[in-house]
Order: C-alpha cells, then structure tokens, then sequence
C-alpha cells in the first residue's frame, strides 16, 4: 500500500468514526431539547388518569392503586412516581413506585424523589378529595427514555464497526498485489537461470529423469475422518417469579400492613440488595403480647409504625399479636435509637386501651454477613424470648456469636451435602 493510499484510508476511517459518534451525540441532544414538551404531556396525561380512576373505583383502595401502578408501567417513560397526602396534620406516603428505584433520595423511606441528571424532569400537582384533604403528585419523567439512548448507541456502534471491517478489508485487497509481483519476479530469475545452464548439465537432468522412472515410489496415504456430534442441553430455564397476590389484597384490612405470607420473599430480596451493596440491614420484632391484629388498639399501633418508616410494604403483621419492621442501611445503635423513641409511643397507645400486658421489642441485623431471612427472623424471636423473661430490659438486640455462627454454616453445610448425595443414591 503507498503512502497515498494510506492517508485516504486513515481520512475515510476517521470520517466514518466520527460520523458514529457525531450521529449518537446530535440525536441525543435534539431528544433533549424538543422531548421538554412531551415530558409535561405525558405528566398531564398521568394526572388525568389519577382523576379519572377516581370515578371507577374508590378514592386510594387497592384497586385504584394498581390501576395506577399499572398505567405507570405501561408507560415507558415515568420513571418514578408517588402519592402522598396529610392526614390528621401527618404526611402519608399512599404509592411508591417503583419501590427500589434510584431517584428516591436516601434508603426510599421518606418516598422524596431526586432528580440530578439533565435526561429527565420532576413534576408535581396537587388535587384535592372532594374534602379539606389534600394529595400531591410527584413524578420523574425521562426526557430520553434509557431504550432510546442505548438504540442510538448501537446503530452508533454499528457504524463504527463498518469502517472497521472497511479498514481491514482494504489492507487485506493491497497486500495481494503485493504478494503477486514477489511471486513473478522470483519466476523471472528462475527463467533467465535456466537459459544460461550448458548442454552437459542437460544431459545429466536427463540421466536423472531416466534413473527416476526404473524406481518405483510407493506413497501411502492414511486418512482418519471423525464425525462427532454433541447435543447441547439448555438446562437454564428463566423463571420470572411474580409476586403472589393475596386473596385479600396487598395489605391487611385489619391494621393497614403488608400480610405476613410476603416477609420470607421480601426479607430474603432486601437481604441480597444489602449484601451486593455492602450494606446494613436490621430488622426489628414489636409484640405487644395478647393485643391481637384485629383489636382497635392494633390499628392504632399500625398507624404509629407507618408515621414512622413510611412504606407499609416493608411492615408486616407476625403471628397474632406481633409486627416485624425492615430497615434498609440501619446499623444497630440506629436501630436501637428508633426502639427507644418508639417504645414510649407504643406503650402509651397499649396503656390507654387498658392493657396490661408486657410490650417487647427485639432487634436482629445482618452484621456484614451472608444469612437468610428466616435466620434473622429467628434471632429477632430469641432476642423478644429474652425481653419477656427479664421485664426490666423491653428492647433487647440480638448480639452474633461468631463461634455458633460458624458452627450453623458448617451445619447447613454438611446438611446440603448429605442431601444431594440421597439424591444421587436415589438416581
């Protein structure tokens, strides 16, 4: 390849590389710019759809819920939303959605949407009930939807990797001339030597032609060919698990939280987000004992746990007369500082409806290590155990014993070996 050809090639690679990044860059920036009015008509559009589920169905029941939980889903470019409201003079938290997005500032609690990139807006409205109550809107609405950009990526990507494929083609087409006339000129020299040879050595090539001809050469050739075949088998099968819906709803009508048939699910997936994030988790187990759910006094201590943490899908009714709580990023000095403020409370609420059972509360965390959620369930139980048979110490937390930590793993351990090899008897 000469020198011209080459500058031609490096300006034909350059301009089609810069046409793949000029190409991504342009159509995201116009998206940008002229994508501010759809953002306020898609808002627009998710109001009207909140006022009109209000005529199908009644005002903040589950099934007005899920009807917008569901338009926001089907719309692709809401990336977060929530409802809120006062009443009695508190803020409520109605809908979160989605519940583990990014855009909600802190752990998610306080259901507060963050906005800090410039690909989408943050809206928010405010409507009333027909009453002195008022409700607000707040949403998170992309100016470029996350499916737009990566489509521009990858015919971007494209591009660039044509003038790649270009650039090899081309130095691959120069070098075969190349090759050729290094081939004919070692011809050329083998041709003007043979002329040049006298007529004795003539004579000797033919001697050796003629010697050749009397020996006979024996060639054996062996040939092996091995055809084999492989069958591939995709044991991977996705299993999308859908989240069970209770009979009854999401939450129970008795005290407004999550039912107790969801915590396995739900702990073991915030436990698994806590560990891939290096992050706390605690868990705290409140048993007023003998005040069952369906108790006027249990709906009261419900709402004073709602105040609280905020978010009713994290809160869960446990047995007859208990409630378990998942902190998300709580350490156990925090965790305990909350148990202390909301001892007072609740005791307050159990008093006043003449109760005079004991109130308990026990504290379990994941303390950086790898545990399932039944496990911490069952140290949070301990911890109450202990609080019932000392009165004097209502908050107990649950302190982890490396040594019967260890022995447990080694147990299940040697547990799941003991399985898997009955099975492969059994096979």
């Amino acid at each position: 390849m000469s020198n011209k050809s080459t500058i031609v090639l490096s300006i034909l690679v350059i301009f089609i590389f810069s046409l793949g990044i000029f190409y991504f860059g342009i159509n995201i920036a116009g998206d940008l710019k002229q994508n501010a009015y759809v953002a306020e008509k898609v808002f627009k559009n998710l109001v009207e759809q909140v006022e009109t589920e209000k005529t199908s169905s009644v005002f903040l029941s589950e099934k007005y819920l899920n009807s917008i939980v569901d338009y926001a889903k089907n719309d692709q470019n809401i990336a977060a939303l929530t409802l809120k409201g006062k009443e009695n003079g508190k803020d409520v938290t109605y809908l979160v959605y989605p519940v583990n997005s990014r855009y909600f500032a802190g752990n998610g609690i306080s259901g507060t949407i963050e906005v800090n990139n410039n690909a989408m807006r943050k809206f928010n409205h405010s409507m009333q009930n027909g009453v002195k109550n008022e409700f607000y809107i707040d949403a998170a609405i992309y100016l470029i939807t996350p499916k737009k950009v990566f489509d521009y990526a990858l015919f971007s990507l494209c591009i660039i990797a044509f003038g790649t494929l270009l650039a090899l083609l081309c130095v691959l087409v120069c070098k075969k001339p190349a090759a050729n006339a290094k081939s004919e000129s070692k011809a050329e020299t083998g041709d003007n030597h043979k002329e040049n040879l006298s007529a004795a050595t003539n004579e000797n090539i033919k001697e050796n032609a003629e010697k050749n001809e009397n020996q006979e050469i024996k060639v054996s050739k062996k040939e092996t060919s091995n055809n084999t075949s492989q069958q591939v088998q995709n044991d991977f099968v996705p299993q999308y698990a859908n989240r069970r819906i209770d009979p009854l709803g999401l939450f129970s009508p008795a005290t407004g939280l999550s039912w107790e048939s969801y915590l396995e699910n739900r702990l073991d997936a915030e436990l698994v987000r806590a560990a891939s994030s290096e992050q706390e988790l605690a868990l705290i187990y409140i048993r007023p004992v003998d005040v069952c759910h369906n108790h006027p006094c249990a709906k009261e201590i419900a709402s004073v746990l709602i105040d609280c943490f905020g978010f009713r899908d994290l809160l869960f009714e446990f047995g007859d007369d208990g409630y378990i709580c998942i902190l998300q990023n709580c350490s156990v000095t925090k965790c305990l500082s909350i148990c202390e403020h909301l001892y007072q409370n609740l005791a307050n609420i159990v008093k006043n409806f003449g109760f005079d059972t004991p109130l308990v509360m026990g504290v379990s965390t994941r303390s950086m290590r790898l545990i399932s959620g039944i496990r911490l369930v069952k140290e949070a139980m301990e911890a109450v155990n202990k609080a019932l048979e000392e009165p004097e110490l209502p908050i107990v937390a649950f302190k982890v014993n490396p040594e019967r930590y260890r022995q447990f793993l080694n147990e299940e351990i040697t547990r799941s070996a003991f399985y898997e090899g009955e099975q492969n008897e059994q096979q």
